[in-house]
């Protein structure tokens, strides 16, 4: 009862610690991502300002080139006449390309033919008319945007800015520029926004700030989807950002990663304090459910001892409790009904042995009357006899002599054997070991113990038990002379001690026929016997004897199996108080 009384509680205060330990856990890791996503958001945000400032600027750039005039001169003669000098413009395209820090620079013509590059000198005189940048610039719109250019054989990504140029209202030409986006763009961008960059085309890493190697990275370029990756034991948060062309076609990837190392020591550290708590909280739990599952238990359980203890006739428990809830309600209520049942028993055991005493008189009475009237019968056939002067008067006299003589005899027998019960001695009571006192007693019958009749069952444990030795030994005998009448002389008898709670028990059985119901009923009466020769006090003996050492005899038999007698006394030094 104590086990489930703890388990429950423990449970009933477990369940919310680990519910709340649960629900902060979680709450804390939904904190450290939003915190991780809206840094990464703000870093994402910065990137992309950081991209279109980097385009504007190009463009601004290009524009200083589409107002001069020899430009503007060289693009009308090519438009007019159709010829212009080559070299030289190829020539100040490189030199611009240098000054203006760009690497890419083309100058095209209205039909969209490339005129010269500056990055790349030696190429010209192809065709971008499809090019959607320079389609929209020939249109006179200004244009920035990312772009995929070839420069020197090498297909590279990078931001394009192209402007038209105009000469009385009408384009002429364009210029377009660009900036490489590489590493050196990426360690630009890292340390303006403090995040780490990786920038993916077609599947593969082009160019990264994390140095050594990048397997670990995941690649997840679709959707607007977090990835968290641990590089050199330091945790990122990495989201991608699309880079589309001027048409929205996607061209590449930016990877943006973000340390949160800080965020998850602080959430790290946090959970430990949650699971000190916790761990403190669970310790604490246990402690009261077991206090308060010791403290509803352990009344109840000494109870229950206690009431085991009256059952088996220990009215001497003297409980008391100072608690003043339900509990001691109990133990005060178990107590005065152990006080009744006390009393109850006293008036009972007194007057049983009223009822014993009134029934042994009548019994004596009966057995005394019986005498007298032979002897009255005698007497008065002495006295007609001597009367008649009888000749055969001597012959008489010495028969109703003998006749008187015999039934005195049976009245001095009956005389002695009830002041023998009546006048039975006190006992003189001193500690003994039962199986110390069994084992000498059962020395008398080694004869029968030697022919396996008799077969002796100690206990391994002492016994103590205060008796007087001498009126044990008598309620032995009588015991055990009973079951070896009663088995006869192919029967056997065993003779066995042990013990049950506080009660030492010596228990005899025999292999006899049992009682009848109306052996059953006069088991206790005063000259009740089933033998011949029986005085039918042996086991009204037995019983004085044991309650005169308070204890109990009981006494269970089945017709044609047997009868086991069982003889408890109390052992000594058992506790019989509660403790408080």
């Amino acid at each position: 009862m104590r086990k489930k009384i703890f388990s429950l509680l423990l449970i009933a205060s477990v369940l919310p610690i680990i519910g709340i330990l649960i629900f902060l856990r979680y709450q804390t890791l939904n904190q450290q991502q939003g915190l991780a996503q809206r840094r990464l958001a703000s870093v994402v945000s910065g990137v992309v300002g950081f991209y279109d400032r980097t385009g504007a600027g190009i463009l601004t750039q290009i524009q200083t080139l589409t107002n001069n005039d020899d430009l503007k001169r060289t693009l009308l003669l090519t438009d007019e006449i159709g010829f212009i000098d080559q070299s030289a413009l190829i020539k100040s395209t490189a030199t611009r390309l240098n000054l203006l820090n760009l690497d890419y620079l083309t100058i095209i013509d209205p039909h969209g033919e490339v005129l010269a590059q500056g990055h790349d000198q030696s190429i010209f005189g192809f065709s971008l008319s499809e090019d959607q940048v320079v389609v929209e610039a020939l249109s006179g719109q200004q244009v920035h945007s990312l772009g995929v250019r070839d420069i020197k054989g090498e297909s590279r990504l990078m931001t394009l800015a192209a402007s038209p140029v105009w000469f009385k209202n009408r384009v002429i030409g364009v210029v377009m520029g660009g900036a490489i986006i590489d590493k050196s763009y990426l360690d630009d961008l890292r340390a303006l926004s403090g995040a780490e960059l990786i920038l993916v085309r077609d599947g593969l890493v082009e160019s990264s700030t994390i140095p050594g190697n990048l397997d670990e990275v995941p690649i997840e370029t679709t959707g607007n989807k977090f990835n968290s990756a641990e590089l050199g034991g330091i945790p990122y948060k990495f989201g991608a950002f699309a880079l589309d062309d001027f048409s929205g076609e996607k061209i590449a990837d930016l990877l943006i990663g973000i340390s949160t190392y800080d965020l998850k020591t602080a959430f790290d550290k946090l959970s430990l304090v949650f699971s000190i708590f916790a761990g403190a909280g669970f310790i604490l739990a246990m402690a009261l459910a077991w206090g308060f599952a010791y403290k509803i238990t352990n009344p109840i359980a000494e109870l229950a001892e206690l009431a085991s203890r009256l059952a088996t006739g220990d009215f001497d428990v003297g409980v008391k409790s100072s608690r003043k809830d339900e509990i001691g309600m109990l133990v005060n209520s178990f107590d005065s009904m152990a006080e009744d049942l006390k009393d109850y028993r006293e008036k009972l055991v007194n007057s049983e042995r009223m009822a014993a005493f009134t029934q042994m008189a009548q019994k004596v009475a009966h057995e005394i009357k019986n005498p007298l009237t032979p002897i009255q019968v005698s007497i008065q056939d002495l006295k007609r006899s001597f009367d008649e002067n009888n000749d055969d008067f001597p012959k008489i006299l010495e028969k109703s002599c003998n006749t008187i003589l015999e039934e005195v005899s049976s009245l001095a027998r009956i005389v002695r054997e009830f002041s023998e019960f009546a006048r039975f001695p006190s006992p003189q009571m001193a500690t003994e070991n039962l199986n110390d006192l069994i084992v000498k007693f059962a020395d008398l019958y080694a004869a029968d113990v030697e022919a396996n009749r008799l077969i002796l069952d100690f206990s391994d444990e002492k016994l103590a038990i205060n008796v007087d030795r001498d009126h044990m030994k008598r309620a032995v005998y009588n015991v055990l002379k009973n079951a070896l009448e009663a088995s006869g002389a192919t029967g056997k008898v065993e003779l066995k001690t042990y013990r049950e709670n506080n009660l030492a028990v010596i228990e005899v059985t025999d292999s006899g026929e049992g009682f009848s119901a109306q052996a059953r009923k006069n088991l206790y009466s005063p000259y009740f016997t089933t033998k011949p020769d029986g005085s039918g006090l042996g086991l009204v003996i037995v019983k004085k004897i044991i309650s005169e050492h308070d204890g109990f005899i009981e006494i269970d038999d089945q017709i044609g199996y047997g009868t086991s007698v069982k003889l408890k006394l109390r052992l000594q030094n058992h506790e019989n108080t509660l403790s408080r």
